[in-house]
């Protein structure tokens, strides 16, 4: 256990430490001095305090000190904002830099609304197979069918089906669309999330995060990355539609069509690499969230891929078979 007197700085204090520090006032303050003292009224006037009672009194007062001053220990401290618009680039890249082919798995809730408001549910267990930014999957296991649900993103082509809800689509990765939520580009875009796309880039600042906004050649904000003040990782993307930008005389971008939340960050399996365990996407219509996935993450292991493999992951499904499902599911 680290000695309680090692000297920390004030913004590396953490809650053990507290609690440590908290022990010892007491120790030495309160309970160590007044039992002395409660002795020697005991010697001086022969008369005993029962000393149940005293200890059973100073318990009671450590906890009801303990749970308030923890309290005060536990909370997030305060970290400054970064700088500028490249210091904040900087960050996101130097986290983008420790990226290795890896493979995850865990568990997916999605809930899809189709055209005709009709809301759909599932949750099944899902693998993810990361080799770079431009080359990754996910595929989710439903009622013994392990490839019933699949995002694919291969180079400059992604693919998406879901035989449950009878949902098909593919396209290019680049591509503006109105309806991307179904592009898995934005699935793991938070490991490199400063694109060719971001030609104009500023940065705010809220209580907690540090917020890079991109805007494209026509000044359309197109995401906004919040960045947390103290461990620097990206916590939240926004994702705007600005294909409606376009279309618009005024801008249509202040309501995201698509976000994205990122929590629970832990290192890969002996690794110095953090990916979070936590990850919720949301699809806006206007301000209503029309549909949603949430991936648990169980375990981030390293992943070294050989050509059979790649070759079973990133092959292209049978489009008939997939537009025959989709097809059967909107005449039912």
């Amino acid at each position: 256990m680290r000695s309680i007197f090692t000297p920390r700085s004030p913004d590396k204090i953490g809650a053990e430490d507290g609690l440590s520090i908290i022990v010892l006032i007491y120790m030495k303050i309160i309970y160590i001095p007044l039992k002395f003292q409660v002795g020697q009224f005991e010697l001086e006037n022969k008369t005993l305090l029962p000393r149940e009672v005293f200890h059973r009194f100073f318990f009671l007062f450590f906890i009801l000190s303990l749970l308030v001053l923890t309290g005060c220990a536990a909370q997030k401290r305060s970290c400054p904002p970064l700088a500028t618009a490249a210091e904040a680039t900087a960050v996101l890249r130097e986290y983008s830099s420790g990226l290795k082919p890896l493979r995850a798995t865990g568990s997916c809730a999605l809930n899809y609304t189709d055209e005709k408001g009709q809301t759909f549910a599932q949750s099944f267990p899902v693998r993810v197979w990361f080799e770079s930014s431009r080359k990754f999957c996910l595929y989710g296991d439903v009622l013994f069918d392990a490839k019933a649900v699949c995002f694919v993103v291969n180079g400059d082509e992604f693919w998406t089906y879901a035989r449950p809800f009878g949902i098909y689509v593919t396209g290019k990765t680049d591509a503006e669309s109105e309806d991307y939520f179904f592009n898995p580009a934005i699935l793991l875009d938070f490991l490199e999330p400063v694109d060719s796309a971001c030609l104009d880039i500023a940065l705010a600042n809220s209580k907690d995060n540090s917020i890079l906004i991109c805007k494209d050649n026509r000044g359309c904000v197109s995401r906004k990355i919040f960045i947390d003040r103290c461990d620097h990782f990206a916590r939240k993307i926004e994702y705007f539609n600005c294909s409606a930008f376009a279309k618009a005389s005024a801008d249509k971008s202040e309501s995201p069509a698509i976000v994205v939340e990122l929590d629970k960050y832990k290192n890969a399996a002996g690794e110095n690499f953090s990916f979070p365990r936590k990850l919720v996407y949301r699809r806006f219509k206007g301000q209503k969230c029309s549909d949603s996935m949430q991936i648990k993450i169980d375990s981030v292991k390293l992943w070294q891929a050989n050509p059979e493999q790649l070759k079973a992951l990133f092959s292209p499904p049978d489009v008939n078979s997939l537009q025959k499902s989709s097809e059967h599911k909107e005449t039912n």
